[in-house]
């Protein structure tokens, strides 16, 4: 089981995160920062007991010089986790033959039973501490995929507003365009009819033309016969008032 200091703090931070998410950034990696320091010092644990199981287990020379002390001290530290259970996995297969060839006492095996145990509790401390480690990646993924979420969603919004906004504006541009069309299909007949209109008065203007000109010749040939009938008229009137001298003398 993980301190209760620990607990206390990642569930302060997950409290605040829930509260107030300005610091979401800094809050995650404290999160990640919190559950690397408990998966390390758990793994520091677990290396720790398995160390001390193996200079249990590993017989003591007589005598040992610090340096070999430290090499093995080392080498068992840097050993992998998977390399180091699978010693202690053949160390325990090891452990009934040893047994056979020679009993030792009883404490020793009360001790590497609860050596036993204490590994285990730190390997169970190791999985909790990567399974926290985990789930702390797992949440900022989630939240991360959230947010993506949250920005195309919002980004699809206004898409489809704009795209709203274009078809109204389209049928909008469609209608004027229709409007525009009656209005120059109305003026082209409204032209049309006012040319058809001006060639039926050009028309009637040539015939009332045509009409004047026989009006004037009509008129002209009916002064000159009038003017004609007068001039004799005057000149019949003229002979018959002159004197009968002069008639005879003009004879």
């Amino acid at each position: 089981m993980m301190p209760d200091w620990r607990d206390d703090y990642l569930a302060s931070l997950r409290e605040s995160e829930k509260n107030s998410a300005v610091n979401k950034d800094l809050v995650d990696a404290c999160s990640q920062l919190a559950d690397r320091v408990a998966a390390l010092e758990a793994e520091k644990a677990v290396l720790l007991q398995k160390q001390q199981q193996q200079q249990l287990l590993a017989p003591q020379p007589q005598q040992e010089t610090p340096s070999g002390t430290f090499s093995a001290a080392f080498r068992a530290a840097t050993r992998s986790p998977r390399q180091q259970q699978q010693q202690q996995q053949q160390q325990q297969q090891a452990e009934p033959t040893s047994n056979t060839s020679s009993t030792p006492p009883q404490p020793a095996a009360s001790s590497s039973s609860g050596d036993d145990a204490a590994a285990d509790a730190a390997q169970t401390r190791l999985q909790l501490a990567e399974a926290l480690r985990s789930r702390g990646q797992l949440q900022t993924k989630l939240r991360a995929a959230e947010d993506e979420l949250r920005r195309l969603r919002a980004a699809a919004q206004v898409g489809a507003k704009q795209v709203h906004d274009l078809k109204a504006e389209r049928n909008a541009l469609q209608g004027r365009l229709r409007d525009r069309g009656d209005e120059l299909e109305a003026k082209t007949k409204a032209f049309l009819d006012v040319q058809d209109e001006n060639l039926a008065l050009n028309l009637e203007i040539a015939s009332q033309d045509k009409r004047m000109a026989a009006v004037k010749a009509e008129n002209k040939q009916l002064i000159d016969r009038w003017m004609k009938r007068v001039g004799e008229e005057a000149d019949a009137m003229n002979l018959a008032n002159e004197p009968p001298a002069a008639t005879g003398r003009r004879r």
